[in-house]
């Protein structure tokens, strides 16, 4: 257990290895996009879905989305490394 994480981050997790459905998921996805971009890149999402494998998200700033466009691939990655497995398949940014 890392200190420097929520309570809500476990519990997630173990929601997600009892097998509660895409809704646990969902959350998880969520708060690990949120802990790897930091704060103020979150309060800029205006959009932030997560559905059968792809992650949606849409940006207030036209330079944070062209930014978030191109990293969306090493993002992915390390989401998923965060989550511990191929969880997000693809990452759409609208």
């Amino acid at each position: 257990m890392q200190p420097d994480r929520p309570l809500d981050y476990y519990i997630d997790r173990l929601f997600r290895q009892l097998d509660h459905g895409e809704f646990a998921t969902e959350m998880e996805v969520q708060r690990s996009y949120r802990y790897l971009v930091g704060d103020l890149i979150y309060k800029l999402t205006t959009l932030c879905t997560f559905r059968n494998g792809t992650l949606r998200l849409r940006y207030a700033a036209a330079a944070l989305r062209f930014e978030m466009v191109s990293r969306r691939e090493s993002m992915r990655q390390r989401l998923n490394k965060e989550l511990g497995g191929e969880v997000v398949k693809k990452i759409v940014v609208l």
